[in-house]
């Protein structure tokens, strides 16, 4: 009973001592983590008292490597490591124990344990691997007719405002088209969100990640479906809220379809139907021409009788 009772009286003054108390102004200097593959993974070390010491992994989770990540502004935690991972340490064991919750913004928010009566050596060094900050994802479209144009892109306050030509991808109004949103990375509770700037307003929706990419569709493209499109994704894990920056915009116009007939070729039809009416007036005023030159006139015709009646009458008087 007495032994009960010591552990728990122990128990108590470390928390008292230990935990609130061990990372008073001045005490705590920060946190880092080296001899990983990258400045977001690898061993944790604190400081305390301005020198850099390790933590033992015995109560060492996610909730605590959540914590590292978030301070260290590296995204969210992928695995808390234990068994000195990324290699013993050197120097003191500055933590034997941790405790957070997985809200905290920092290990100062934490229970810690600095003289904890438990064994743990430099093999014990607990270590963690972070997302590191979410990489910009990427944005493609697919349509039927997609035309690529040289236009210069102007920033979206300003493109509806000042320019009257149509923006580097056009899309024909009433087809269908696709854009679709992807990242090297894929991390579970995670979604692509789609923004849309247009002239009006902004316009926003989102799709689950189920995999790497997602695809947003508009079966019928309309003039409300033009503007600059841009994507991001995020990450919900443990109440918080992780999110990559914006990808590049993809300007987008919607363009009435094509005539029939081009102007082109329209002009061609008519050149063409006016050569042939000229050929018809022409042949048709020529024909006339010649059958009129062909007949005789009245007079022509009235000297013809009177020539071959004066002839009739003198061979009459001859005889």
């Amino acid at each position: 009973m007495l032994r009960f009772v010591r552990i728990i009286l122990t128990g108590l003054l470390g928390v008292l001592c230990d935990g609130v108390g061990a990372f008073g102004v001045g005490t705590y200097g920060g946190v880092r983590v080296v001899n990983g593959d990258h400045h977001c993974s690898g061993r944790v070390e604190v400081n305390l008292h301005e020198k850099w010491g390790t933590i033992c992994d015995h109560d060492w989770n996610m909730h605590a490597a959540s914590v590292v990540c978030s301070e260290l502004g590296c995204g969210f935690a992928e695995s808390a490591s234990h068994g000195a991972e990324f290699g013993p340490g050197g120097g003191v064991i500055a933590l034997r124990s941790v405790h957070c919750k997985g809200h905290e913004s920092s290990l100062i928010h934490c229970d810690v344990f600095i003289n904890r009566n438990s064994f743990c050596t430099h093999q014990n060094d607990a270590g963690v691997k972070c997302s590191g900050t979410l990489m910009e994802p990427r944005l493609s479209v697919l349509s039927p007719h997609f035309v690529f144009s040289a236009v210069d892109l102007l920033t979206p306050q300003h493109w509806y405002n000042t320019s009257s030509e149509a923006p580097t991808g056009s899309v024909i109004k009433g087809e269908s088209f696709n854009i679709t949103c992807s990242t090297p990375r894929q991390y579970p509770g995670a979604s692509f969100q789609l923004r849309l700037v247009r002239s009006n307003g902004t316009v926003r929706q989102s799709l689950p990640a189920v995999s790497q990419s997602v695809t947003f569709t508009f079966p019928n493209a309309q003039s409300s479906n033009e503007g600059y499109y841009y994507c991001l994704y995020r990450v919900q894990l443990g109440g918080r809220t992780f999110v990559s920056r914006e990808s590049q915009p993809l300007p987008i116009a919607i363009k009435d379809p094509e005539p029939l007939l081009s102007p082109m070729v329209i002009s061609w039809l008519v050149s063409g139907v006016t050569f042939v009416i000229a050929v018809i007036i022409i042949f048709t005023v020529a024909k006339v021409v010649c059958n009129k030159e062909k007949k005789p006139s009245e007079l022509e015709r009235e000297t013809r009788t009177c020539v071959d009646n004066t002839y009739v009458a003198l061979a009459v008087n001859k005889l």
